[in-house]
Order: C-alpha cells, then structure tokens, then sequence
C-alpha cells in the first residue's frame, strides 16, 4: 500500500509528459533497504515502472591480521573481494524472490563507492527516480546513510526518495 508521501511523489511523475518509466533501489541487503524495496515495489506498480534492485560492493576493508598489516593465507584481497559479490548477490537473489511477477525487474552487482557508483549508474540509465533506505541505527549509520543520500541529492541530475526510518 502506498503511504502519502509517495503518492505526492508518484502521483505528480504520472502526470508529466513522459511519466515516471524506471526506478532504482539501493539495496544492501538491511532493514532500511527491505523498506526501500517496499516502497520501490510500491512506485512501480502504481506507475506500471521498470524496477531495477542495484547492490553496490566496494573494496574489502584493509585488515590488521599478520605482520606489518599483511593478510595471513587463505585470504587474500581477491578472495575477500569474491566473498563481498557473493554475500551481495545472495541479498539480491532474496530481494528478487520477493517482486511480484508483475513488474518488469533487473538487479544489477555494481562496483564502487556507493554514493559516485549509484549516481553514475542512475544518470546513465536514465532513472526515474532513486530510492534509498536509512541504514543503520546509531550515529555511524545515520552517517553513512546520510552520505549516500545526500550525495545522490547533490549530484542534482535524478530524483531520490529517501523512505523515512521507522
């Protein structure tokens, strides 16, 4: 079901000359991303919109095991990396399972940094509309939540709804 706040998002994009077509969610994979789905799922059945799920994984964080910081086999920076996609593509299998037959859906792995990585991706394939979910609670994860946000925001050239933590 449609909240308020999407309907005076939706129903404003319906009604313009070409209409709301395509729309990107921001997964990870965490609560506020299955609530971004939600309302993601919500705009493209009202708007009868392509819905695109985008996970984005970036670099493994450098680990303090060994000495001098090197890591101790079996790991290594690409096996690490590997483990990302992995655990990454499993979100998006799950969040695919999760769409109604109904709408025409993509999921897409992407590499990068979240913010610069899903706004290029946005503005090439001419998104619609970007929803965000909030991340974490706490301070580090109102943060990070508000950096990619924010970021898209900034970048000016896609619309982004950022669905309120509950």
């Amino acid at each position: 079901m449609l909240t308020k706040d999407v309907e005076q998002i939706v129903t404003p994009a319906l009604e313009g000359e070409r209409g709301l077509q395509r729309v990107l969610v921001a997964f990870d994979g965490t609560p506020g991303a299955w609530a971004a789905l939600d309302q993601g799922v919500a705009i493209a059945l009202r708007a009868n919109a392509k819905l695109t799920i985008a996970g984005v994984v970036g670099s493994p964080p450098p680990l303090a095991c060994g000495i001098g910081g090197a890591l101790v086999p079996p790991y290594t920076p690409e096996g690490l990396q590997r483990e990302l996609e992995i655990e990454m593509e499993q979100k998006l299998a799950a969040a695919r399972d999760e769409i109604p037959a109904t709408i025409s859906l993509t999921t897409v792995l992407l590499h990068g940094k979240a913010t610069r990585t899903l706004g290029r991706f946005a503005e090439e394939g001419g998104y619609d509309l970007v929803v965000t979910g909030p991340r974490r609670v706490g301070r580090l994860g109102r943060l990070l939540h508000r950096s990619v946000t924010h970021g898209l925001l900034s970048r000016g050239n896609v619309a982004v709804y950022a669905v309120k933590p509950v």
